[in-house]
């Protein structure tokens, strides 16, 4: 046991992590059978791995201080070179994001290595089954969010047992993909239907079923039919929407029908960072990451949405001076909890209803019954007491859609991603202007989109870019 626990813990996957332990790593016995871990210890690490930097803190900053949703706020390099897309191979977060996220995946490598024939006690084959699917569904949803952030990314499906099978090349998008996809396929048919006592951090059919969606609508050549057939699974699946957005995000809302997939938090063991890092209501008043950008907030206005925004943003007056507000400043308010027990939605239910909209508004479903685009976005819309969405054309609902996601998923990683796949990033983000209507001048061009990898990677693996 604790030699595995060395190897969940250690993230000796990344080649970078590699270099100063090499000679520790390949003399260490291999794992085997006689092994006393459990199975069931070795998936609450991979588990565990949603707790760390990557998914507590730059999940966010890559998925909304990249779009037009957030400032980097706070004091970090990295995140401003992030924010003002002045990334470069040496930017601190880069380095770290690879290092968890092949870490993540290092762990769920393992499971999939040793669980097959691991003699544990008490082990079903039923739970072994479904051991094996919640690992392969992990390991899938860490390379979505590689591929989501690199372009190009290794491919690593094994446990590495010498130094020249770590150094890996990068695989183009549609490989990637594949193996995402494979990965959710195997899990499909072994997860549970419905989470042990309605625990939803566990993985299950619904968050299989979402991810399938989502992965079809985000890959170089997305297949429509497949994201409206795999948005049509999650909801037979019992989903729906809460009946108050607001009650999304108090802690009395935790694991709701919306809810498919949430890291959960419990403010002790594990507290949410991204309540201490972006609002004001944890962690003291020093200034916080991730503003709320002038952009968000007079999108909410211009829809006459309250209930989104006040759901989602507080304006307050903070001892702090912003680069872009006067007071008081907009903070998130998502994550409200002061103790830190707010969780974190990493899969929920509006997310699918408006991809739904979007795989019918490429399919040209336009009208708003259940078989048309126009009915999934007025389901998200009425809830936010909206009225019915004016757009009837197929190009009028492309921007209808992605202004609900906006509305909708702000501050929860979403948006920078949307922009990308919808080749909308490059016009959105040069069009920006500040309070006072200057203009940000981002200058973002095709090249920025994605992270450049790490320069220690490329140092350390002489295979990487082959």
């Amino acid at each position: 046991m604790k030699k595995l626990n060395i190897y969940i813990a250690s993230g000796l996957l990344s080649v970078s992590a590699l270099t100063s332990c090499t000679k520790d790593f390949l003399h260490k016995e291999m794992i085997s059978n006689s092994e006393t871990a459990s199975a069931e210890s070795l998936l609450q690490g991979a588990y565990d791995n949603l707790y760390d930097e990557y998914y507590t803190s730059d999940f966010l900053v890559n998925g909304d201080v990249m779009s037009d949703n957030t400032y980097a706020g706070g004091d970090n390099a990295a995140n401003f070179a992030i924010d003002k897309f002045t990334v470069n191979s040496a930017n601190g977060n880069v380095k770290r994001d690879w290092g968890y996220l092949y870490s993540d995946i290092k762990n769920c490598n393992l499971i999939l290595s040793i669980t097959p024939t691991a003699d544990d006690k008490g082990l079903t084959d039923e739970r072994r089954q479904q051991i094996m699917g919640e690992a392969s569904f992990l390991r899938a949803w860490h390379y979505f969010n590689l591929i989501r952030s690199w372009k190009e990314v290794p491919v690593i499906t094994g446990v590495p047992t010498d130094l020249p099978s770590m150094y890996v090349t990068k695989k183009p998008a549609d490989t990637v993909y594949a193996q995402i996809i494979s990965d959710l396929e195997f899990a499909l048919t072994r997860v549970r239907e419905t989470p042990p006592n309605n625990n939803k951090g566990i993985v299950t059919k619904g968050c299989v079923n979402a991810l399938l969606a989502k992965v079809y609508a985000q890959k170089p050549n997305p297949d429509w039919n497949k994201v409206s057939s795999y948005c049509d699974a999650v909801t037979a699946g019992g989903y729906d929407l809460v009946a108050d957005f607001a009650s999304l995000f108090q802690t009395s809302g935790k694991n709701n029908v919306e809810s498919i997939w949430e890291t959960q938090f419990d403010g002790s063991v594990h507290q949410n960072w991204i309540a201490g890092m972006n609002t004001p209501f944890m962690w003291g008043d020093w200034k916080k990451f991730n503003i709320p950008s002038h952009a968000i907030v007079a999108a909410w206005d211009a829809e006459n949405d309250q209930v989104r925004k006040d759901a989602s943003v507080q304006f307050v007056n903070v001892s702090w001076t912003d680069d872009y507000w006067a007071q008081p400043v907009p903070v998130i308010f998502k994550y409200n909890d002061p103790d830190g027990k707010s969780n974190t939605y990493r899969l929920r239910y509006a997310d699918i209803l408006l991809l739904k909209a979007e795989a019918l508004t490429e399919l040209n479903k336009l009208d708003n019954t259940p078989a048309g685009a126009q009915y999934y976005i007025n389901k998200v819309r009425h809830r936010a007491k909206l009225g019915d969405t004016p757009a009837a054309t197929q190009a009028a609902l492309r921007l209808a859609v992605e202004k609900e996601r906006q509305l909708e998923l702000a501050f929860e990683g979403q948006r920078w991603y949307d922009l990308v796949r919808t080749n909308r990033a490059v016009a959105v983000m040069n069009a920006l202007k500040d309070g006072n209507d200057n203009a940000l001048n981002y200058n973002v061009t095709a090249d920025k989109l994605y992270f450049p990898i790490s320069q220690d990677e490329v140092d350390n693996n002489p295979n990487i870019n082959k």
